[in-house]
Order: C-alpha cells, then structure tokens, then sequence
C-alpha cells in the first residue's frame, strides 16, 4: 500500500503578542520552526529582519524541526534559537543535544516560552551507559514502523554487544508499552531501537534502557574488543 505524506500549514489571521516577543530576543539568534507554523515563520523573519540578526543555516526553506531533528537549529556561535511553534517537545532536543537556550513563540495564542540548556541530560546518559556496561543480559527492542526501523544498526550492536561477552534477546513489534518490560525479569538492560525520543520515557520511568542512536555514538565506551 503506497503512503502519501502530505504537511498541514495552520492559517492564522494575525501574529499575536510579537512585540512581546521582542523583549526576549537577542540581538543575534537562529530562527527555526515547526512545519505547521512554517509560513507563519517566513512572516516573522520578514518583520524582524531589519532589527535583528538572524541566522538560517539553510535558508528559509530549511528551518523545520522535529522532535528528533534539530539540525536546523545547530549553527555555530549562536546561543539562542528561536523556535516557531508550541510546546517543549521540540525545544527539547535543542536545549539536550545542541545546550543552546530556546525561545518558543506560537503566533496562534501568542504564548511565549523560554527553555535554557539541559546539562544534566548527558549526566543521565553516561549513567546509563555505565549501567548497560556492566549489565549481562541485554534486551532489544526492534521496531517495524516506518521511519523507525533500524535493522542494520540493531544487528551491529547486537553483534558487539554478544562479541562483549553480554547475553543478547531480540524483541520485534509495532508497538513499545514499556509496561510490559515487567513481564521479563530477567533482562538487566534494555535498548530501545525505535524513536530516539523513547529517552523521555526511559528517563522520566526510571528504565535501565537506553535508545540506540545515543548507544552507537557511544559504544566504544560500553564494549572491549
């Protein structure tokens, strides 16, 4: 069955509380945006082009992010992003992987949001790191979604992970409830290999797990051969 992706762009009838907006911004900032507000970014770049500088690593039509992708928002030299859109679910990844302060405004409502770098993220990382490092019995969970199926990277971890001398259960479905990892007592660790943003709920639950685009970058610190 072909899959037809096809983006929706909210229509607002004004940009709400942008003077507002201004009290915030730096005078030299990257400006990104979820794709919904995408149109709606390309006006506020319009409007406030002349009084701030405002960096666009590829243009403006490369400014969307996502929950997982925040390449747009990765410049150098610039501490502060503003994002274009709503929530923390975006803003979040910036302010973990990329430690630059994030500015959300949603035009829609005019809600302005101010998020600084998350330092403590890689503290967490390197704990459970060092957690799957002297784990024995490692659990995989591969998703089938598309978009987040990763099966050549799942069998090189696993294949380094057995080389390492840890015990190693490959798990495959649709659908991660992270619930049901109670049903199998006898796993130490487990690693996610399905949306990198399964760290949230390994962070917020307490889980021994990790998600295996963190783990590859780092595996030469969990394996000896």
């Amino acid at each position: 069955m072909d899959i037809i992706n096809i983006p929706t762009k909210y229509k607002l009838k004004e940009i709400k509380n942008l003077d507002e907006l201004k009290k915030y911004l730096p005078k030299k900032f990257a400006l990104v945006s979820l794709t919904q507000y995408s149109e709606y970014a390309k006006k506020i770049y319009e409007i406030l082009k002349n009084d701030y500088e405002i960096m666009l690593k590829e243009g403006l039509y490369g400014i969307n992010v996502l929950g997982c992708y925040s390449e747009p928002a990765n410049i150098n030299d610039i501490d502060t992003v503003l994002l274009i859109g709503n929530g923390k679910f975006h803003a979040e990844n910036i302010i973990r992987k990329l430690k630059k302060r994030v500015i959300v405004y949603d035009p829609m409502y005019g809600e302005i949001n101010v998020y600084e770098p998350d330092y403590n993220f890689d503290k967490i990382i390197e704990f459970l790191l060092n957690k799957i490092k002297n784990s024995k019995n490692i659990g995989i969970i591969l998703s089938i979604k598309p978009g987040q199926y990763y099966y050549l990277e799942t069998l090189k971890v696993k294949d380094k992970l057995e080389k390492s001398g840890k015990n190693v259960y490959l798990f495959i479905g649709d659908t991660i409830d992270t619930l049901q990892l109670l049903n199998f007592p006898y796993i130490d660790f487990w690693i996610f290999s399905a949306c990198p943003r399964l760290i949230d709920d390994v962070i917020d639950n307490n889980i021994n797990g990790i998600t295996i685009d963190i783990l590859i970058k780092n595996l030469d610190k969990v394996v000896n051969i």
